[in-house]
């Protein structure tokens, strides 16, 4: 007898399944059911609406992807390289899922705001992994100081993962907001330039500290 999790997993593999072939719009809760050989309102039982299953269907393909690009980036040879592609790789991701699933201006701006409270957990792991990327490059006393002069505080990493994924985000969803709704999707193309840009200026300022 299938328990409630194994249903749970059932449905949301067919969910992906429906996701990917017909999109977001066209997806209904029939086609899942259909696919699952469950009603309607037995599929109510496990998710509240479409929504909800869209996006842990999404939260669990991003959460398995980061998981990939981390030991992906690790292989990288210098922490400078690292930090950037993981910054850059992860929104090109976010424009890969957006085109995989069809998904409009107009939808991604009714999801979003559930969709970050949701990804809060995925996104600590992010700050861990980033912070342990940044912690060579901060690890340095700083410049040598031929003068006497107040030694800046050394930055603290996790704060500085932090900073550089909320900007990174704050980008992404800017991007999102300054689409025209009849055009169907973001151009993430500015928000990737200006991400890398931010990115470098903000790792060269490392290096320069500790050389």
């Amino acid at each position: 007898m299938p328990t409630k999790t194994d249903r749970r997993t059932t449905i949301l593999a067919a969910a992906a399944s429906c996701f990917a072939r017909y999109g977001y719009a066209k997806t209904t809760l029939d086609d899942i059911g259909a696919a699952v050989r469950l009603n309607k309102a037995s599929l109510y039982y496990y998710f509240p609406n479409k929504d909800e299953l869209f996006m842990q269907v999404v939260l669990g393909a991003s959460a398995a992807f980061m998981q990939a690009l981390a030991e992906r980036v690790r292989e990288l040879p210098t922490a400078t390289e690292q930090v950037r592609e993981y910054l850059v790789e992860r929104l090109r991701y976010y424009n890969q899922v957006l085109d995989q699933h069809q998904l409009t201006s107009a939808a991604l701006l009714v999801l979003e705001p559930r969709f970050d409270t949701l990804y809060a957990e995925v996104l600590e792991r992010e700050v861990a992994f980033l912070a342990e990327l940044l912690t060579p490059l901060v690890a340095g006393n700083g410049p040598l100081n031929l003068t006497p002069a107040p030694t800046p505080p050394r930055p603290d990493p996790r704060h500085l993962a932090r900073l550089l994924l909320s900007t990174a985000d704050a980008l992404k969803h800017e991007a999102v907001r300054a689409a025209d709704p009849a055009a169907g999707r973001p151009d993430f193309r500015a928000a990737e330039a200006d991400t890398r840009l931010l990115t470098d200026l903000l790792l060269a300022g490392l290096a320069a500290r500790t050389t």
